[in-house]
C-alpha cells in the first residue's frame, strides 16, 4: 500500500513539472504576442491627430516585451535548461 502510494505521489509530482515547465513557455509567449499585438496597433494607427495613441500603442509594446524579457531570465534562473529545447 505504502509503495503505492509513494509511485502516485511520484507521478503527480512529474506530471506538476511537465505542467510547470509548459506554463513557463506559455507566460513568454502570451507576453511576446501582446507585445507584438500592440505594435501591429501602433503601425496601423497612422492617422493624423493621433499621435497620442500610436504613442500608447508604442509604450504597451515596450512593456510588454520587457515583461517577457524578465520572465525569460527569472526562469532561466530557476531552470537553467529552460529555452534550451525550443
Amino acid at each position: 500500500v505504502h509503495w503505492l502510494r509513494t509511485k502516485a505521489l511520484h507521478d503527480r509530482w512529474a506530471e506538476e513539472m511537465l505542467l510547470v515547465g509548459h506554463e513557463m513557455w506559455w507566460t513568454v509567449d502570451f507576453l511576446a504576442h501582446r507585445a507584438q499585438t500592440w505594435l501591429d496597433r501602433a503601425q496601423h494607427d497612422l492617422e493624423p491627430g493621433r499621435h497620442g495613441r500610436r504613442c500608447y500603442a508604442i509604450r504597451q509594446a515596450q512593456m510588454y516585451r520587457l515583461l517577457a524579457e524578465d520572465a525569460r531570465a527569472c526562469f532561466v534562473q530557476v531552470n537553467p535548461k529552460f529555452g534550451h529545447d525550443e
